[in-house]
């Protein structure tokens, strides 16, 4: 019985250092598109702003949305 509890214990310690690496969402975020390639130069600046901008997670993913034109899948990824 003292193994089952001692290695319980062991597993929820270990979770718990696991669950506490979390991803911060209010910097350090890129969202890009998989629009096509435009040869209107707003919407040019617009692609090198996504893809050079780092933001919240929410606010790249709406600057990604916005500037979405004809994409069919918005990218996001966390900046180290």
């Amino acid at each position: 019985m003292k193994k089952l509890i001692l290695i319980f214990t062991g597993l929820i310690l270990g979770s718990s250092v696991y669950a506490a690496n979390v991803t911060d969402m209010n910097s350090k975020w890129i969202c890009t598109t998989n629009a096509s390639s435009s040869d209107v130069a707003s919407e040019k600046a617009a692609d090198d702003k996504l893809a050079n901008t780092q933001a919240s997670a929410s606010n790249a993913f709406a600057a990604a949305a916005q500037n979405c034109r004809d994409c069919t899948k918005i990218t996001c990824e966390v900046q180290d």
